[in-house]
């Protein structure tokens, strides 16, 4: 694994004492300001050639060698003496890229009083500061040595390192434009099939003046293909000439409530990642939250329309429509019963919460082998996630995954409650199966990226296993209990056609997983076949999220590929 070192201020400036950031931007106009946010957002987030500190320095301070020499000594003796030996050291991240255009978006007009050589020696100085947070972790390492022991301290060191930044760094273009776009195809089939909804949609194509889905999604869509198809790094501008209808729809596409996006950070640049920089010229400011625009704008800027329209005229609760009536069950309905055929019962939450309280929200059985699921269409408030706080964060997973505040069972305990009563056989719904070879996989189905993070699924599994001793200590037999699995949702949509052909089985897959990865529990591990010592190798690979695993397993073989529903639906949209 190679580790990253992104030098703050004191890298680059050691004699220094840094001031406010508001110092250093004082004098600089909001355009040179935000022409600078945007490109440094429009780095790649992997193999930049900017990633170079001295390639980013060159960028910025072009002929001056004399100032770029300078800089590199000190960043040198900088590594020297902090000992970074294997680390790679770099200056550009998307975290402080994304902050310092916030800052900048924010500022009132201002005239540029500096010289171009001052402003450009004050903004990387500005930006060396932004720097300063996502290298200072002490609080956070502090805590988890106070709180955790042995294992459970070296996963929680693996999650937190990288919590508040990791959907914003590990993504895939490919697989984030063809989940996006079929989520959003999910999301237009869902509401209309509710006539609760139907004045919804009316509002919404009215909005952007459109005749219906497909050109909603046509004008979308032609945004992101600028993204995904452009051959440089920094900015991409969109000229639109003689075009004044994708000029009005880009127009109206700005979120204008921040509120509504209240639980994500970045919401301004989130809200609106397209800058107007004059009458038909527009500016990409952040390429993956363009990207993201499919979905989840299409999302946010229902539900704007939505809190717009008179309470009649409207579903009870976006909320509740948005998460539980279609992430957790017309998504879940619509993408699970792909990865299995005839050999498999199946039954869906919606069939069994109509006659069985507690129910899961899908069953599979074959023979003895039974798979839950619990899906939940949840995410972290911004403050806690971008806070570097563990002990808030570690509560609000609790909070999410594990048990509420007021003593409501959550996933965690919603699955243990369902595996007691596939052991106890008071399970009413299905009862064909023997108590002596029955094996149990239970499964969290998430619908948000940001739980992709390293280490989480083991972290949660160790909750999972502290619930599942209390049933060893009722008198149940556990040891075919297997471990806990997080799955992202992007991930089974993506995925869906080597699974529906047979390609790839899942009951497999999650065996392989459970047993040669998030089960391996370090030294004297017995649930690890292939490693009964403790295998370093095995101990980072036991923190790789489920989806990280499938991905590394289906391009070892050889399998990738877009899936086939995403290519129809371009098809379909586009002629």
């Amino acid at each position: 694994m190679i580790y990253q070192i992104i030098l703050p201020f004191c890298a680059v400036f050691p004699n220094e004492s840094p001031r406010e950031i508001k110092e250093y931007i004082k004098g600089i106009s909001k355009e040179t300001l935000i022409t600078a946010g945007c490109f440094f957002l429009g780095f790649k987030t992997y193999g930049s050639k900017y990633a170079d500190p001295s390639a980013f320095l060159k960028m910025l301070f072009g002929s001056d060698k004399v100032q770029i020499e300078k800089a590199e000594q000190n960043i040198k003796a900088f590594l020297a003496a902090n000992r970074y030996v294997s680390e790679t050291p770099t200056i550009p991240h998307v975290v402080s890229s994304l902050q310092f255009f916030e800052i900048a978006y924010k500022l009132d007009a201002a005239e540029q009083t500096k010289t171009q050589k001052q402003s450009e020696l004050d903004i990387l100085k500005a930006y060396l500061l932004l720097n300063e947070s996502l290298s200072e972790r002490t609080r956070t390492v502090e805590q988890i040595e106070q709180h955790f022991q042995g294992h459970m301290r070296i996963v929680a060191n693996h999650l937190f390192y990288q919590f508040d930044r990791f959907d914003l760094t590990n993504y895939d273009t490919d697989k984030l434009y063809s989940t996006q776009l079929l989520r959003a195809c999910m999301f237009f089939e869902f509401l209309s099939q509710r006539k609760d909804c139907a004045l919804l949609l009316h509002e919404f194509y009215r909005h952007f003046e459109v005749k219906d889905h497909k050109d909603y999604l046509k004008r979308i869509l032609t945004l992101s293909f600028v993204v995904i198809t452009a051959e440089k790094e920094a900015q991409t501008d969109i000229v639109l000439e003689n075009d004044p209808e994708q000029a009005s729809f880009l127009d109206r596409m700005a979120i204008n409530n921040a509120e509504i996006i209240d639980d994500f950070d970045f919401k301004a640049i989130r809200a609106n990642p397209i800058y107007k920089v004059s009458e038909g010229i527009y500016r990409i400011i952040s390429p993956l939250f363009a990207i993201e625009l499919i979905y989840n704008g299409l999302v946010w800027k229902f539900k704007e329309i939505y809190d717009k329209m008179p309470e009649q005229d409207r579903p009870k609760s976006f909320q509740g429509l948005k998460t539980l009536d279609f992430s957790e069950k017309f998504v879940l309905n619509s993408v699970l019963p792909k990865y299995f055929d005839e050999r498999h019962m199946q039954k869906t939450g919606q069939e069994l919460d109509e006659n069985y309280q507690g129910a899961p929200d899908y069953y599979v059985r074959n023979l003895n082998s039974i798979i839950l699921f619990e899906s939940k269409d949840i995410m972290i408030n911004a403050e806690v996630k971008q806070s570097v706080d563990f002990l808030k964060i570690e509560q609000a997973l609790k909070e999410k995954l594990y048990k509420k505040s007021n003593g409501k069972s959550n996933a965690v305990l919603q699955l243990i409650k369902s595996i007691e009563k596939i052991l106890s056989k008071k399970q009413a719904f299905d009862s064909d199966y023997s108590l002596d070879k029955v094996t149990i996989s239970p499964v969290i189905i998430l619908h948000n990226r940001m739980f992709n993070n390293t280490g989480l699924n083991k972290f949660i599994n160790f909750w999972f296993q502290e619930e599942l001793q209390i049933l060893k200590n009722k008198g149940f037999k556990i040891s075919n209990i297997r471990p806990l699995v997080i799955i992202d949702i992007d991930t089974l949509i993506f995925n869906q056609d080597l699974f529906s052909d047979r390609t790839l089985d899942l009951e497999s897959c999650l065996h392989e997983y459970q047993t040669q990865y998030v089960g391996y529990s370090g030294p004297g591990s017995v649930q690890h076949p292939i490693a009964q010592q403790f295998s370093p190798t095995a101990d980072k690979e036991s923190l790789l999220p489920f989806a990280k695993y499938l991905e590394n397993k289906i391009l070892h073989m050889g399998l990738r590929r877009i899936p086939r529903e995403a290519k129809l639906k371009n098809t379909e949209i586009f002629n």
